[in-house]
């Protein structure tokens, strides 16, 4: 399971310090660095992150402040917000931290002690819960979509479209790599340009090196550096065959 985190902090000390601290932690990937609250907005809009580390005191939208504004903005457009973990310097924030049902609350210099239990307890309490969309953002204009309504994605140039199980089709201002590591675990890289989600995989044929995807008629390529990839969706989706011949 892949945790995506962002961090709210002006402070590069800070933000070094807690991707050091998560290093040695290859499930928890930061997609996003945030100096001030309308930057933090659009960052975990677009990106969705699980888990946002944020110190209150950057400069907030309608203030020299943030505190935790952030929340009440991001509740116009999520059902279920990220966990917050405070990071501060200062318990002036705690009661209200409380109040809005935060993670953590830690205060500043941390060590990646404290950070490793807070971890430990996120992975514990909240890991059954499952965020299920992806948001799109460009100059204003948000778009949501089902992460199980995705068939593929695939490459184009520095862009990436997202074919969707009805048809349409989805534009995102970010490269195949940047999804590789945030999607769910079925969704697998077969080429340099293509993710599929074998959710929706209905046929492999190997001779023409192509995997064929249901609710369109699309044959996706896959290439010999990605084909033991394919060899284990094979492998997992006969596995949960009812009839193997």
């Amino acid at each position: 399971m892949k945790y995506p985190y962002v961090i709210i902090d002006n402070d590069n000390k800070i933000t070094d310090s807690i991707q050091i601290s998560l290093e040695q932690q290859p499930n928890y990937i930061c997609t996003g660095i945030a100096k001030d609250e309308q930057n933090a907005l659009d960052i975990i809009l677009e990106r969705r992150p699980r888990i946002i580390f944020l110190e209150p005191e950057v400069p907030g939208l309608h203030g020299g402040k943030t505190r935790y504004s952030l929340l009440t903005e991001l509740s116009k457009y999520m059902v279920r917000l990220p966990e917050f973990i405070v990071i501060t310097k200062t318990t002036d924030y705690a009661i209200e931290g409380i109040r809005n049902r935060i993670l953590d609350y830690i205060l500043k210099p941390f060590s990646k002690g404290q950070l490793c239990r807070t971890l430990m307890r996120f992975e514990k309490d909240f890991d059954h819960y499952g965020d299920n969309t992806l948001c799109f953002r460009s100059y204003g204009d948000y778009k949501f979509v089902e992460v199980d309504d995705i068939l593929y994605l695939k490459a184009d140039n520095n862009t990436t479209d997202f074919v969707m199980s009805d048809g349409n089709k989805v534009e995102a201002f970010k490269t195949l790599k940047h999804f590789q590591d945030l999607l769910p675990n079925h969704f697998v890289r077969i080429h340099n340009s293509y993710i599929i989600n074998t959710h929706y995989v209905s046929r492999i044929h190997f001779g023409k090196a192509k995997c064929a995807i249901k609710n369109t008629k699309d044959l996706i390529p896959f290439s010999k550096s990605y084909k033991n990839n394919v060899e284990e969706i094979k492998d997992s989706l006969a596995k949960k065959s009812l009839i193997y011949v």
